[in-house]
């Protein structure tokens, strides 16, 4: 009798150690470190801003290249800059985006942290490939590991105003 439960206990150990293992493969190759969102839609419009409303308050903003902004990000914390960029990769669920910046240049890449409020009113979607122009302040530095497995930084910007790049304005 005592050999039936062993056996039984042993079977039962093995079936669950394999539905966990079939979980756990399951879940790393379908949501784990993998961003599926690629458009942001904007619920609550009525919070958005008219470029004409942010016109006064980007004078106090400041163009910075990539270059400055990522060899300086301890100069930059606090500071209010601009830039314009490709949206690389969307996290909705973080409020995130990835942006690369001077001419689309994946080597030049920043992350953006952005709410509904902070979108230019009449944005009502932007998905990845967009080109943008963000104004907000420079928060951290955000250490990443590449696709070759190696140690990265990039800089992180909490966005106030972000609007579709317009071609008109020379930038």
């Amino acid at each position: 009798m005592l050999r039936i439960l062993r056996s039984r206990l042993f079977i039962i150990f093995v079936f669950t150690l394999f539905i966990l293992m079939g979980y756990l493969l399951f879940v790393k190759n379908n949501t784990m470190g993998k961003v599926t969102e690629s458009k942001i839609t904007v619920i609550n419009l009525s919070n958005q801003k008219r470029i004409t409303e942010f016109d006064n308050k980007s004078r106090n903003y400041s163009y910075v290249s990539f270059d400055n902004l990522y060899e300086n990000t301890a100069l930059y914390f606090g500071s209010k800059i601009y830039q314009f960029g490709h949206i690389k990769k969307i996290n909705t669920r973080d409020q995130t985006m990835l942006v690369t910046l001077d001419g689309n240049d994946p080597s030049k890449t920043c992350k953006i942290r952005y709410g509904s409020s902070d979108f230019a009113r009449g944005i009502s979607d932007l998905q990845e490939d967009d080109a943008i122009e963000f104004y907000g302040k420079v928060l951290s530095i955000d250490d990443y590991m590449n696709e070759k497995g190696r140690e990265m930084s990039r800089p992180v910007i909490s966005a106030n105003f972000i609007q579709m790049k317009l071609k008109n304005r020379g930038k």
